[in-house]
């Protein structure tokens, strides 16, 4: 991670870890490889996808290059092993892992350094899983509340590969729907942690965040309601580097 937005997440950690949503079992389920027992989890954030994966009992390695969001990761799951590292050198053996998951930060990472590392960590038959929750914004005022433009919308039929940006394996793709439903101020909360938004001029950022929270305002009055669903899609792909079924 070597842009200026993919290293801003470690200086707003604890807002992060508070706003940001989780994933859905069914999603994570895909994710995994059958009777997978040891998995690593890289770009892990501040543990959103960490928490779902230490509640099914894996042997987990936990690797992530910011050490402020690590720390909260450690300080949630004492005893898990945590590695303050890199997607393009991990800290891990030789076809020691089941599985390498990443959520939400595929898109961060050195493509060619990173997939040569997941290649040379996985065990045979093993595979990478990635996931992005993607909001499903179906309305005008969903768009303007992001604070982004319909015109950015991408095709759900992307092609897996390319998606990954990867020239060799075989790749899969699967969306999961679930919905999240927020008040004003978490929708509030929420966008203040997605980088186009917390990179802004404070006085900017601010007047952004008070026009979301205002429209929101507005569709909760409108649905007499305290808080109005997000739809979102768990964009999952699982990568063989071997070519092999995933």
């Amino acid at each position: 991670m070597t842009s200026t937005r993919a290293t801003s997440f470690g200086a707003w950690a604890e807002q992060y870890d508070d706003h940001r949503p989780t994933y859905p079992d069914d999603a994570v389920g895909w994710l995994l490889p059958p009777h997978a027992v040891r998995v690593a989890e890289v770009g892990a954030g501040t543990g959103k996808l960490t928490d779902r994966l230490v509640g099914r009992g894996l042997d987990l390695d936990v690797v992530e290059p910011d050490g402020r969001m690590l720390a909260l990761v450690a300080d949630r799951h004492p005893g898990l092993r945590v590695h303050e590292a890199g997607a393009d050198a991990l800290p891990l053996d030789d076809g020691s892992v089941d599985a390498v998951l990443v959520a939400d930060a595929w898109h961060w990472f050195p493509k060619a350094e990173a997939s040569a590392e997941v290649a040379r960590v996985l065990r045979p038959g093993g595979w990478l899983g990635c996931v992005w929750n993607v909001p499903v914004l179906e309305h005008d005022w969903q768009w303007r509340a992001m604070r982004l433009d319909p015109a950015l919308a991408h095709p759900e039929d992307t092609d897996p590969m390319e998606r990954l940006d990867l020239a060799s394996g075989s790749a899969e793709q699967r969306s999961f729907r679930w919905t999240w439903t927020l008040t004003p101020a978490q929708w509030r909360g929420f966008v203040s942690t997605v980088s186009h938004v917390a990179l802004l001029p404070e006085a900017e950022r601010e007047a952004a965040l008070d026009e979301t929270e205002r429209l929101v305002t507005e569709a909760c009055e409108a649905a007499g309601a305290s808080g109005v669903p997000l739809d979102h899609d768990a964009v999952c792909i699982r990568w063989s580097p071997d070519g092999g079924a995933a």
